[in-house]
């Protein structure tokens, strides 16, 4: 049995790469940080059914263990350029239990197309050794789809954060239709974040709120 990991998120790509890899990975090893859709959730129950060996991890981020609840107490929203979100809430907790299970090669279901993605966290992090597989074997989005297809499973949504600074309008659009809940909390959050971001700027409440 193999020692390496494949850093699952619930979606297309790194379902895909469960799949065509399934032979060469011991584990598959899910961040559960509270900002996924509830269909990814969903999916990730419907994988464990289906056999494959599932990790969850919960992160602890100065006492919060979800990255909305962090986000809505901190009275801001993720940033991008500091992309502290996949930093504390994914990354770290990857890490520390990589470390602890001695893990040094991962697998990262990114597909052939996304190499601007390909990035080095977990390598300089700890001493681990990331593999993109796809993007190798050039797998594309097509691709993927085909491979879960073929393997006799459904096909997730993609996953994302619903909180996430990259949501275009129209998955914003989506968000609204199909969880309005979502949406609503999604927007109370922006503006408490554009309200403290002008309270520290100018020690007054703006006026366009």
């Amino acid at each position: 049995m193999s020692d390496r990991v494949l850093a699952y998120g619930g979606g297309v790509s790194s379902t895909a790469a469960a799949v065509l890899y399934e032979n060469r990975i011991r584990e598959m090893v899910f961040c559960d940080h509270g900002g996924d859709y509830p269909e990814t959730y969903e999916y990730v129950k419907y994988m464990e059914k289906q056999g494959f060996p599932i990790t969850v991890l919960k992160p602890n981020v100065q006492g919060f263990d979800n990255l909305p609840d962090y986000y809505e107490a901190k009275r801001c929203m993720p940033n991008r350029a500091w992309r502290d979100c996949t930093d504390k809430f994914k990354l770290r907790p990857q890490t520390k239990y990589y470390k602890q299970s001695g893990v040094t090669d991962i697998f990262i279901g990114f597909e052939a197309g996304e190499e601007k993605r390909v990035k080095s966290e977990f390598r300089f992090r700890a001493g681990i050794m990331a593999s993109y597989p796809l993007i190798h074997d050039g797998v594309t989005r097509e691709g993927c789809v085909e491979a879960i297809q073929k393997a006799g499973l459904k096909v997730p949504r993609r996953s994302c954060c619903w909180l996430c600074f990259n949501c275009n309008a129209a998955e914003c659009r989506q968000m609204a239709v199909e969880h309005p809940n979502l949406w609503e909390r999604r927007k109370r959050m922006k503006v408490e974040s554009l309200r403290n971001s002008a309270e520290r700027r100018y020690n007054v409440l703006p006026n366009f709120i």
